[in-house]
């Protein structure tokens, strides 16, 4: 028998009675279906949906973001059908069986149609409704107008005439839609004496993508900085600009910098999608040890809990996963944030403009006037925001915010840097998370190896364990990683290790007392990955050290 959505979210753990509730009272306003309502308000996500009707229907659910669709899959189903009945034909096996990925498994209608176009064995798995619709159109879209091809075949141009009178617009359109594709979260344009070459930051790492001749940095480096708002007779001084780019619907604010280097201006671009979605603790790659122990962490009435790490570690994807274990309908969760990465309807949120004065300081200081019960700060990167994240940590508000440390001890001597004293300390601060993001196996290429002997030892694993690796396929651009999963270390600061950091202990002293406590390093969630064939040794070496 099919149950309802709401049912389904509830039995899952992903909503409450009450959350059903507050959306039926919405749905009475709008007359929307119950799902979109919980999506609209950000209290699930399609994902969370998506996996759910999976389940009932006993089918598997795929999550599309690094699945890249084989170009004979996509020509067995036409676009015209694949969009409008939201399906995508993604794999097409040595057997003939299409692989095809469906938003709503119970659409008889669509599976007989699909069925038809096919004409062949079909194997059915569910993804989220927005990550189809994107999927369909961006990689329908490349098998008419391949952005690689179409780079290249001005590169052959350039290489007979480098001075060419190209369309450096078109360029710059293509260059942004192919690091779209690869799902990069930088481009960087960098020049050298003869040339000037494109890196993409993928999955963690830069990858050189095209190398051009040196005449078309400056072309390319003025349109950016022209779309951008930035001054283009200045090339010595840094500058930062920002832009919206879109891309068939998907809209991307664009970060950008410059820095002169010894050849003319080194330019790089951070993508950040407008609509990104608010992901579930439980689907981030911890364990459920790592999820309980963060949970617990989270859902506490006050104090301050803060996640470090490098940038791109997934610091404020963990934050925002947090939110979702607070009850925003009852609660006021307010945000200060640079950029707002993130959409959540039922939270107040609001972005830093340091032009005119609105800092994080600032932003708790208002916020303290406007009766909240969770602050979510950026980032505390001076005196100021600490000191203010302090005192609304002890005036029964839970703090929630970020630092860059290398380890979770690590903060509690940034925050001795920043004046905040050892009694206060003690008694605001409730727990440090530092979490770093593994490149994970690619599950298409996977094979069984054996690591050097060697370094099993060194890093204390056993030598008759199973380890996987990824050979390199299509799928991974031979890469052998496919995505990436988070690793963490969570330290809960119990009464004694506060009594010990109110007198005065070295972190060193503290971090030796929580590991004697069962504290997990970093290197022991790693470990934990390794073991379970999600990730390779060397990955966790090239992290972690």
């Amino acid at each position: 028998m099919k149950k309802p959505i709401g049912q389904l979210l509830k039995e899952a753990g992903y909503i409450t009675e009450e959350h059903i509730k507050f959306a039926l009272v919405e749905q009475q306003a709008t007359g929307e279906r119950l799902g979109e309502v919980l999506v609209r308000l950000g209290l699930v996500t399609d994902f969370e949906i998506a996996r759910v009707l999976g389940e009932q229907n006993w089918l598997p659910f795929i999550d599309l973001s690094n699945i890249t669709p084989e170009k004979k899959a996509l020509l067995k189903v036409p676009n015209k059908f694949a969009r409008e009945a939201l399906v995508l034909p993604f794999k097409l096996d040595e057997k003939g069986v299409l692989h095809v990925a469906i938003a709503d498994p119970f659409d008889r209608r669509t599976i007989e149609a699909l069925l038809r176009h096919a004409q062949s064995k079909v194997e059915l798995y569910v993804a989220p409704k927005s990550q189809i619709q994107k999927t369909v159109e961006h990689f329908y879209y490349f098998l008419q107008h391949p952005p690689r091809e179409e780079i290249a075949a001005l590169l052959e141009k350039l290489k007979r005439n480098p001075t060419l009178n190209f369309d450096v617009d078109q360029l710059f359109q293509n260059l942004m839609i192919e690091a779209i594709k690869l799902n990069a979260t930088d481009i960087h344009f960098v020049p050298y004496e003869k040339t000037f070459r494109v890196y993409y930051r993928v999955d963690g790492l830069l990858e050189l993508a095209f190398v051009f001749p040196a005449t078309v940095h400056g072309r390319l480096i003025n349109a950016v900085k022209v779309r951008a708002n930035m001054d283009i007779a200045e090339q010595r001084l840094p500058q930062d600009g920002k832009m919206r780019f879109i891309f068939l619907g998907d809209e991307f604010d664009l970060r950008i910098s410059t820095v002169r280097g010894l050849f003319g201006e080194n330019l790089v671009i951070r993508l950040l999608p407008v609509k990104a979605s608010i992901k579930h603790l439980t689907t981030l790659g911890f364990d459920q040890e790592e999820v309980k122990a963060l949970e617990e962490l989270f859902t506490k009435p006050h104090g301050m809990v803060l996640v470090t790490g490098p940038t791109g570690s997934g610091k404020t994807t963990t934050l925002y996963a947090a939110l979702r274990l607070i009850d925003a309908i009852k609660k006021n969760v307010m945000t200060a944030e640079d950029p707002v990465e993130y959409h959540f309807p039922l939270i107040r949120q609001t972005q830093i403009n340091e032009d005119i004065g609105y800092t994080f300081a600032a932003a708790i200081r208002h916020f303290l006037r406007q009766d909240p019960d969770v602050i979510l700060v950026g980032e505390i990167r001076d005196e100021d925001t600490a000191q203010m994240a302090v005192r609304a940590a002890l005036t029964g508000h839970l703090l929630l915010s970020t630092l860059h440390t290398n380890d979770a001890i690590s903060a509690i001597e940034r925050l001795r840097d920043l004046n905040v004293t050892d009694s206060l300390l003690a008694g605001s601060l409730l727990g440090v998370t530092a979490q770093r993001l593994l490149r994970r196996i690619c599950p298409d290429c996977m094979e069984e190896y054996h690591p050097p002997t060697d370094l099993l030892k060194k890093y204390g694993l056993p030598e008759d364990g199973i380890y996987f690796r990824g050979k390199g396929c299509d799928n991974c651009h031979g890469k052998g990683y496919r995505g990436r999963i988070a690793i963490t270390e969570i330290l809960i600061l119990s009464e004694d290790l506060k009594e010990n950091m109110a007198k005065g202990l070295p972190a060193t002293e503290i971090k030796k007392q929580a590991l004697s406590r069962g504290m997990k390093t970093l290197w022991d969630s790693a470990k934990k990955r390794i073991l379970a064939g999600e990730t390779t040794l060397e990955e966790a070496i090239r992290v972690l050290g």
